[in-house]
């Protein structure tokens, strides 16, 4: 049956009227793919001592709408998914206590996390240079997730095309393969699985290893890290999550930030209902070079004196970090909407509810999907310094506040 210009224009209007609709109410309180707040267990925080050991059982499932699981790794021989602490995974049932949070709180969705710093990318990239690999790797997780009753698989591959991390020059379009693999794969169940992509904020990493505007399509989230954008390594004193430039920034400091690094993957062709900004719940520290330069820039020497819970030099989460500030001083960056502190010897730059609440503004306005904190093993747990949680229950304010807002971004 042939119809008029005017019927034909009509059922065309009517069609995409539907598509939006459609669209538009996935995108709600109960949706899998709406607003989100993205908490991060990490399994190796078990192993502190004393009431420092945070277990699965002390997951906070009321303030989060998902939990990820860090991490599960790529078998060097099978390329297949598997256990990267099977003692702990597998016989102590790591996995299967995980996914029965949901018991509790039948809301909440949990994914597992593949990668990480520790395990590098030379795994990643040898997966996914031929297709059978990425095949079997895609086969297993399916497995996997079915087996376990995860709700989806963030990969944090750091980072494709880094020959210092075992890459290579075809590891950014291998990359973009895997997850347009993986995704489609997915939808084939039947079941609401996600996969999502930690990446970076750092321009020079994308142009090696991203292919923004596939990848984008490609995955259902885009998690940008946005920590971890300086450091006691680049020898001078600053914050390590800064909103934006300030005068201070030179050569590759420039549009080292929060802001610029987010805007590159929306100009980059991500919808901003993908994208989900990092935020830490730890600081960076450093050895102040001498007692009197303590402002931001000052120069230092080396990592600052590793904590009681988490025992790396140059690193304290905030339940270290809230604990020793009453004997420091402190300051705030106003451009990159950050606290510092200091004594004579060590500077701390760190996230507190004033900066995490800037981010948060930041989130809302750009109308992005969600925020995601690492991790909870770093927030003050046990309450030692008041409220327990107190940054992960100011993000989760903000999640509850906005959470029905509609995230479809309109032509």
């Amino acid at each position: 049956m042939r119809f008029g210009p005017d019927v034909a224009s009509s059922l065309a209007l009517l069609s995409l009227y539907t598509v939006l609709i459609n669209q538009a109410s996935g995108l709600f309180d109960d949706s899998f793919k709406g607003r989100r707040f993205i908490c991060h267990y990490t399994t190796w925080s078990r192993t502190r001592q004393n009431e420092g050991a945070y277990t699965i059982e002390d997951i906070p499932g009321n303030l989060c709408s998902h939990v990820v699981y860090n991490f599960v790794a790529i078998h060097e021989k099978t390329y297949e998914i598997t256990a990267m602490q099977p003692e702990f995974d597998i016989e102590e049932n790591g996995f299967r206590r995980f996914t029965t949070l949901k018991d509790k709180f039948p809301n909440l969705k949990l994914l597992a996390a593949i990668g990480g710093w520790g395990h590098g990318g030379e795994k990643f990239s040898k997966m996914t240079e031929t297709r059978d690999r990425r095949k079997r790797f895609v086969a297993s997780v399916v497995k996997f997730l079915h087996k376990y009753g995860f709700d989806g698989l963030e990969v944090v591959w750091l980072y494709p095309g880094n020959f210092e991390r075992g890459g290579n020059v075809t590891d950014k379009d291998n990359f973009y393969y895997l997850i347009r693999e993986l995704q489609k794969t997915f939808a084939d169940t039947g079941r609401d699985w996600e996969v999502s992509v930690q990446v970076p904020a750092d321009k020079s990493r994308l142009d090696v290893g991203y292919q923004i505007d596939a990848l984008c399509e490609a995955a259902d989230f885009i998690h940008v890290i946005g920590y971890d954008l300086r450091g006691w390594w680049n020898n001078f004193a600053d914050v390590h999550s800064p909103m934006a430039d300030r005068p201070h920034d030179e050569g590759n400091f420039v549009g080292l930030n929060v802001e610029h690094g987010v805007n590159l993957w929306l100009q980059g062709g991500c919808l901003p209902s993908k994208v989900v900004l990092g935020v830490p719940l730890f600081g960076r520290t450093y050895l102040l070079d001498t007692p009197e330069g303590n402002s931001i820039g000052s120069p230092t020497i080396g990592a600052g004196s590793a904590g009681e819970y988490t025992n790396e030099p140059g690193y304290l989460g905030y339940c270290e970090i809230c604990a020793i500030l009453p004997n420091m001083t402190t300051r705030w960056d106003e451009k990159a909407q950050c606290p510092y502190a200091f004594n004579t010897i060590e500077w701390i730059g760190y996230e507190d509810e004033r900066s995490l609440r800037a981010k948060i503004e930041w989130v809302v306005q750009k109308r992005l999907a969600g925020i995601y904190a690492f991790s909870l093993d770093l927030d003050d747990y046990r309450g030692h310094c008041g409220e327990p949680y107190s940054l992960t229950r100011v993000i989760h304010k903000y999640y509850e506040e906005t959470k029905k807002q509609s995230l479809v971004t309109w032509p």
